[in-house]
């Protein structure tokens, strides 16, 4: 079951912005140690904006599923159809490696969060995962599997990153261009 909190006016000012550089957020560690984030998952980071929307997810298939599902929906509601699926690609990497690294599969009760913000001309997806682990850039061997979802999000992204790990875990972000906002 994927739980979401959709914002649509803003209440109150925030730099969205800095909630997704690189830099230590205790408001963040706070969300991650809470259990029951439910709805209150962007107010615990400080978001509060139009244009935001998250929601939780499991290592499970469906979960995964639903959460492109999810993005699919929210892109296309602020009008952004056009970068529908760059924005899945890079939400699909991030989550897939949340639930490889960070999340057991079998056990629902472990979740991820997935975070969108629309920007001037981006999307920020970001996904908070209860592991210290930071995120390397792989090299894969031609034949491969696996190795690549760090590259893909590069190439797909203006800029990449994680928060500093805690650890009760960390933030892995990337801004999907989008056209500039009139």
């Amino acid at each position: 079951m994927v739980s979401t909190h959709v914002m649509t006016t803003a209440c109150h000012a925030n730099n969205v912005d800095d909630a997704f550089k690189p830099v230590e957020h205790p408001a963040f560690v706070k969300a991650v140690a809470a259990r029951s984030l439910e709805s209150d998952w962007g107010l615990l980071m400080g978001i509060s904006a139009a244009e935001f929307a998250a929601c939780r997810f499991n290592a499970d298939h469906a979960g995964l599923q639903d959460v492109r599902q999810f993005t699919r929906r929210a892109l296309d509601e602020w009008g952004l159809t056009a970068y529908i699926d760059n924005a899945v690609i890079v939400v699909g990497e991030l989550t897939a490696n949340a639930a490889r690294h960070a999340l057991e599969r079998g056990k629902p009760e472990e979740t991820a969060w997935l975070g969108l913000v629309r920007r001037q001309q981006a999307v920020i997806c970001a996904v908070a995962d209860p592991s210290p682990c930071v995120p390397t850039p792989q090299s894969p061997g031609h034949l491969s599997e696996s190795g690549r979802g760090l590259q893909i999000i590069e190439a797909l992204s203006t800029s990449w990153g994680c928060s500093p790990p805690r650890r009760q875990g960390k933030m892995v972000w990337a801004w999907v261009p989008t056209p500039r906002r009139s």
